[in-house]
């Protein structure tokens, strides 16, 4: 079964057929205690290149950002046959940045609504990085592909998701959670009068965010990276990417630098368990709770 995204096939075994996974989802890397074999060659500059680009477009004007686009378009022409794909999606994400930015202007030009109302609907913005990065993949589909459930039943190492104890992925999930809520019932203000509303307005702040931000940072450009480098170099700049990009959405540079864990563990969860459906219930829970807690609203 499928949730969305472009497919080049199912994984195949060593056999040369399919192999299913724990919830019948096919998907790469849950099946398999085996490391898949490195890229033969780290491409450091368009993964550096990428990151930096994450950076500067929060900070560049319009036309800084434009030249910035045209600059990956062209590093990409002139790169090597493997490095282009890096390049592309570095231009197509600043691309992207442009179209969310200038759509989240026109949608809150026209909303009169509550504040919180408006922050969900902010996110639907997200939907303006999604465009070109699916163009992308259809135009050029990777061999990754984590548009799939994945398997709750996978292996994952607690905590440092290669390494530590060996836990399937539903059980990694439940002690991160408890951990999670027994320390957020001390931040959560319970006495507040509008907490059932603040509620609500979490949950759906928290399945809106979560799917858009899955589908874009695990969908597309964690296989897109895992492609170019390999599962490990690529969650690290994946992650590094997804906390930094925080800052375009009023979050102070600190906190960004907070969120770069959270992305390498969200890029673990997803590699290990091969698709998006676990990362997606971890990330709804940790918005539920920085709503909570008063972090977001």
């Amino acid at each position: 079964m499928r949730i969305g995204g472009v497919s080049r096939g199912p994984l195949q075994s060593d056999g040369g057929t399919e192999r299913a996974m724990g919830l019948g989802v096919e998907g790469r890397g849950a099946a398999d205690e085996r490391p898949l074999p490195a890229p033969h060659r780290l491409p450091l500059t368009p993964l550096i290149g990428f990151v930096l680009a994450v950076v500067l477009v929060q900070l560049l004007s319009f036309w800084w950002g434009a030249g910035l686009l045209v600059l990956a378009a062209l590093l990409g022409l002139r790169s090597p046959l493997a490095d282009r794909p890096l390049w592309w999606m570095t231009g197509l994400y600043i691309a992207g940045y442009g179209i969310s930015v200038y759509g989240k202007t026109d949608l809150l030009a026209f909303w009169h609504g509550s504040r919180e109302a408006g922050i969900v609907l902010s996110r639907l913005s997200l939907l303006g990085f999604l465009l070109p990065l699916c163009w992308l993949a259809r135009w050029r589909p990777g061999s990754t592909n984590y548009f799939a459930l994945g398997s709750f039943r996978a292996p994952i190492h607690t905590p440092f998701i290669w390494r530590g104890i060996r836990d399937p992925v539903w059980r990694f999930l439940l002690i991160f959670l408890a951990v999670t809520g027994t320390v957020s019932v001390f931040l959560i203000d319970f006495g507040r009068e509008d907490l059932p509303r603040l509620l609500g307005y979490g949950l759906l702040f928290a399945v809106v965010n979560a799917v858009l931000e899955e589908w874009l940072w695990r969908g597309y450009v964690l296989a897109r990276l895992v492609d170019a480098a390999g599962e490990r170099a690529g969650l690290l700049f994946a992650g590094a990417a997804f906390g930094l990009y925080h800052y375009s959405i009023g979050f102070p540079w600190l906190v960004c630098l907070l969120f770069i864990p959270c992305g390498w563990l969200m890029g673990g969860v997803t590699i290990r368990s091969g698709g998006l459906l676990p990362v997606l219930i971890l990330h709804i829970v940790m918005n539920v709770v920085f709503v909570l807690t008063g972090l977001v609203f």
